[in-house]
């Protein structure tokens, strides 16, 4: 009779093949997963075979019953669809690594049980000693079952897949990538700063895909390094709990103990060997540590301060707490240039692709190793009508996350682990996308849009906010005069700036929202998107950008956005009039106008605010705004205006 859990695991198994060979789109993915499923298989069968061990293990086995069931429904999704949007390719590669996470997740937990299990099995066999030679083979029997089903799920829970999120922690360095670029003068850096003294914690810090994990890995292999350090060990943390990274440790240390009673044991006992080995200088390497972890470097760093003990972090968040911060800058353009070509042509002389058309493929890619990376091994031995194929598309407006999902699940993960029970922090990342490329944002600027948006009637909590984007390495907050700080209440010499892929994740967001909330258009000009126009459209939107290189038209009239609660125009000419569909927006309380020219650019038009009602804070930049009417614009609900380098001439305004 076939058992349920094996059957079950079959019929799992059997679809994921099927997958795999209908659907190329996340053919890696599956494939990882598949391996995993691959080395289990083995272990459920050793479990069914011993009805007295699967018996032991049947509520643990409940637990991946469950997730093996719904793996079946997800690729039953994923199946219906042979070309994915972008929104379903993104939706159900994210579904895919949740569901991984939770298929490692039990596996973990069968571990620790099952070994568990199996030696409560052996004990009683010991203490019912009936006929010896019957208990002696049964004992015998047991163990040599526990030997095989530890080993195997041993093997399991260090696997990791190359270059995809780690969502287990494991003590092994993998090797180090053949080709390594604008990393040299960076592990100098972390030496000199990591090699003086025993006892200290250093964290580099940036976005992800920017080659942190590289940099670690080249740390480590360091030949100065290693004369510097009797023992080196590199932890990939993750999303791991402290006790499973922190018993890993334990045992790469030589621990005999496979598993603590509580939390406390791996500590103790790391403390304890700490205490023993302390004229041992030990080096530590703790590799994408998320925010959730803060507390396990806390107790390391005690204990680094007590111990000849240095750590090393990897983290997209700062922890300014803890040790001195390290942030890793993006690649320069000559840097790039040598990863791409390495991707994507690989040394062969005889691909032949002109080489503006490879600067102009890695200026998008914004100095970022990870989209460099995946862009160059995504076109390498394909035709040059396909590397034209793909300027086109991100020219139209496509970003590079409609096509390497690698790259938008790698940076997605960073909003996703901010905090769920405050999800304004998300909302404030995502707003950043109005603002230009390449241009600062005047931090008050949006204080102005916070405080009508999200109620932050303080100004330092809009800043508290960008304080914690800019932990997370989603942001930059940069004070440009020292002498006037937050503690005065003092914000005009703050800016924001953020890098171009991260703008670009913020922008991809905002296209995926079907309410769009933010609707964000660059360099759009006289063009409007139809749907803009139409009366009965659904849109919801609460932000509306638009940026031009030249003017904008009063054509654009047309735009049919009465919820619009910000507006945040961008321009670069002379001569600008307000669009004369700012005087139907009855909704609009903050308005943001900026001429990204050098001298103040002239402004008509102004007349439309006097036609909104809810109008709240008006901020212009590099403005000249004529005499335009002899009357007086009455501005009743306005309590804030903010001119910065503008010229203003005989305007009347009435302020009630």
């Amino acid at each position: 009779m076939v058992n349920p859990v094996d059957k079950l695991f079959d019929e799992l198994y059997i679809v994921f093949k099927d997958l795999i060979k209908k659907n190329i789109e996340f053919k890696g993915k599956l494939e990882g997963i598949e391996a995993k499923l691959e080395a289990l298989k083995p272990v459920i069968r050793d479990m069914v075979q011993n009805n007295e061990v699967l018996d032991r293990s049947r509520k643990e086995l409940t637990g991946l019953t469950g997730v093996m069931e719904s793996g079946i429904k997800l690729i039953g999704k994923c199946s219906k669809f042979r070309v994915w949007k972008v929104f379903k390719k993104y939706k159900y590669a994210n579904e895919l690594i949740e569901w991984e996470k939770s298929l490692e997740s039990e596996l973990v937990i069968l571990n620790v049980q099952t070994g568990r299990d199996v030696k409560d099995i052996a004990r009683e066999v010991k203490e019912n000693a009936g006929v010896a030679k019957e208990t002696a083979d049964r004992l015998k029997n047991v163990e040599t079952l526990v030997e095989t089903i530890e080993e195997k799920l041993d093997r399991i829970v260090i696997q990791n897949q190359p270059g995809e999120p780690k969502a287990w922690m494991s003590t092994e360095v993998p090797e180090l990538p053949r080709l390594t670029v604008g990393l040299d003068k960076h592990l100098k850096e972390l030496k000199m700063k990591l090699l003086k003294d025993g006892g200290s914690m250093l964290v580099i810090t940036a976005p992800g895909g920017s080659g942190k994990t590289t940099l670690a890995k080249m740390f480590y292999h360091d030949h100065e390094v290693k004369d510097k350090f009797t023992k080196n060990i590199f932890v990939t943390v993750s999303t791991k709990s402290n006790y499973i990274v922190v018993q890993e440790l334990c045992q790469k240390l030589g621990s005999q103990e496979s598993t603590f009673p509580n939390e406390d044991g791996p500590f103790s006992w790391l403390k304890e060997f700490l205490k023993e080995t302390s004229q041992i200088p030990l080096l530590l390497i703790l590799d994408d540590v998320w925010s959730k972890s803060e507390s396990l470097l806390e107790k390391f760093n005690e204990l680094s301060i007590q111990s000849n003990f240095s750590i090393l972090v990897t983290s997209r968040s700062s922890f300014p707490s803890f040790g001195s911060q390290y942030p890793l800058n993006a690649l320069t353009h000559k840097d790039a240039m040598t990863l791409f070509r390495h991707s994507a042509i690989r040394g062969d002389k005889s691909y032949n692709v002109p080489e503006n058309l490879q600067d102009k493929i890695v200026r998008r890619c914004k100095g970022c190793p990870l989209a460099i990376e995946v862009v160059g091994k995504s076109l390498c031995g394909k035709f040059t009508e396909s590397w034209l194929k793909k300027l086109s598309d991100w020219s139209k407006g496509a970003s590079i996350f409609d096509t390497e999902t690698e790259v938008l699940l790698c940076l997605k993960s960073s909003l996703d682990a901010l905090d769920e029970k405050d999800q304004t922090i998300k909302k404030c990342f995502l707003d950043l996308g109005a603002f230009p490329e390449d241009q600062r944002i005047p931090a008050v600027a949006l204080i102005d849009m916070w405080a009508e948006l999200y109620g932050l009637d303080e100004d330092f909590l809009s800043i508290q906010y960008l304080q914690e984007l800019s932990s997370r390495s989603l942001a930059n907050l940069v004070v440009t005069r020292k002498e006037k700080m937050e503690a005065d209440g003092y914000y005009s010499e703050h800016f924001v700036s953020q890098h171009d892929v991260l703008r670009d994740l913020a922008i991809f967001q905002a296209k995926l929202d079907p309410n769009k909330t933010r609707l964000i258009l660059d360099k759009c000009g006289d063009k409007v998107p139809k749907k803009l126009t139409e009366q009965n459209q659904s849109f919801q939107t609460r932000i509306l950008s638009i940026s031009s290189d030249g003017v904008f038209s009063t054509d654009m009239h047309k735009i049919q956005l009465s919820d619009v609660e910000v507006l945040v125009l961008n321009f670069q000419s002379e001569n600008h009039a307000l669009p004369k569909f700012v005087g139907d927006m009855k909704n609009l309380k903050v308005l943001i106008v900026t001429n990204n020219g050098s001298l103040p650019a002239e402004l008509s038009n102004f007349q439309l605010l006097d036609s909104l009602p809810n109008l709240k804070r008006i901020r212009l930049e590099r403005i000249s705004i004529p005499s335009i009417t002899k009357n007086c614009i009455q501005l009743k609900s306005v309590k804030k205006i903010s001119l910065f380098m503008c010229s203003v001439q005989f305007v009347r305004l009435d302020l009630k």
